[in-house]
């Protein structure tokens, strides 16, 4: 029996488009992975957010290269993930050319935030967002969160009672996230004075930086200095993370999703300190494992750092593996 080929348009997101691909071809599939925009520079990126006609003459040559390059295959299911570079036209052109495939679409950004997304979705057989409002609010959209790598999985199996860093912060910088941290830095170090904190603020474009100061009140008062040009490798990450007793999680203001650092800490069997009070709605939710904090007016429990991580039923952690992510999506 041959295997069954996929191609899969997906963005290049901190390396997690490899371990997509390796955990499909793991799966027994044959893929063939393309970035979901032409460039992934933070000029481009913003062109494709915000003004996505300016882009598109770029855009559509590079999906028509792709076209091309695929022309001779024949795909069992063509996979997308968020998509926002790719046009209707094109769409329509892929589903022609493919017409024998299923056509499978996941957003881990809420699909408001895109400004042509929703007239793509009936170009697909399924579609999933990360956002539970996306699928309340859009008939033909299910509700799926996001995912946990196999590397957390392993973080958590090797486990560790000697950490050096009792709150740790990484991710990068976007809306009032530098504030939001600042305040919970505050009310850490008022609730346990000698609390050890670590915080990486990353930031891909020093222009761009510029141009926020400049725009974004969020922004003014960051200090260049506090911040990093270039992002943390998964070996890094992972070394930070096993070292570090609790997780801040500080969500956009504008998703209810729960983000990716979210359930990195279900993987990893880590205590998380969030912004999302939608996390009390998931089956994972234990408020002994799961600290709830107002963006505005964050307050730390101490007892909260003191009292150990409680393990949740074997079922939740493969719930949320990459593996059952995979098999819902591809079902």
């Amino acid at each position: 029996m041959s295997k069954k080929r996929i191609l899969f348009i997906g963005p290049k997101f901190f390396g997690y488009q490899d371990v997509i691909k390796l955990e499909l071809e793991r799966l027994g599939y044959i893929v063939d992975w393309f970035d979901e925009r032409p460039s992934s520079t933070p000029l481009i990126k913003a062109l494709i957010r915000f003004f996505p006609k300016l882009v598109a003459p770029i855009s559509d040559a590079y999906f028509d290269k792709i076209l091309l390059q695929t022309k001779n295959h024949k795909y069992d299911i063509v996979f997308v993930i968020k998509g926002e570079a790719i046009s209707v036209e094109r769409l329509r052109r892929f589903k022609e050319v493919n017409i024998n495939a299923n056509f499978v679409y996941y957003t881990w950004d809420s699909l408001k935030n895109f400004k042509n997304g929703i007239e793509k979705l009936g170009f697909f057989d399924k579609v999933y967002s990360f956002d539970r409002s996306d699928a309340e609010s859009i008939e033909s959209v299910r509700h799926l969160p996001l995912f946990f790598i196999p590397a957390y999985e392993q973080l958590a199996d090797k486990g560790t009672s000697n950490f050096d860093i009792d709150l740790l912060f990484l991710g990068s910088i976007h809306s009032d996230r530098y504030p939001v941290m600042m305040r919970i830095t505050h009310a850490a170090r008022s609730a346990i004075p000698l609390i050890k904190i670590h915080t990486h603020f990353f930031y891909q474009s020093r222009w761009v930086f510029f141009v926020k100061k400049i725009i974004d009140v969020n922004f003014r008062k960051i200090p260049w200095s506090d911040i990093e040009w270039l992002s943390l490798n998964e070996k890094r990450t992972l070394t930070l993370i096993s070292r570090s007793k609790v997780i801040v999680d500080i969500h956009h203001p504008g998703q209810t999703g729960l983000t990716m650092r979210t359930i990195e800490c279900v993987g990893a069997k880590k205590k998380l300190i969030t912004t999302n009070a939608e996390v009390a709605n998931y089956d994972f939710y234990n408020q002994k494992n799961i600290l709830i904090i107002d963006r505005k007016n964050p307050i730390i429990y101490q007892e909260f750092f003191k009292e150990d991580y409680v393990a949740l039923g074997s079922l939740i952690y493969k719930k949320y593996s990459l593996n059952a992510w995979l098999c819902e999506v591809l079902s």
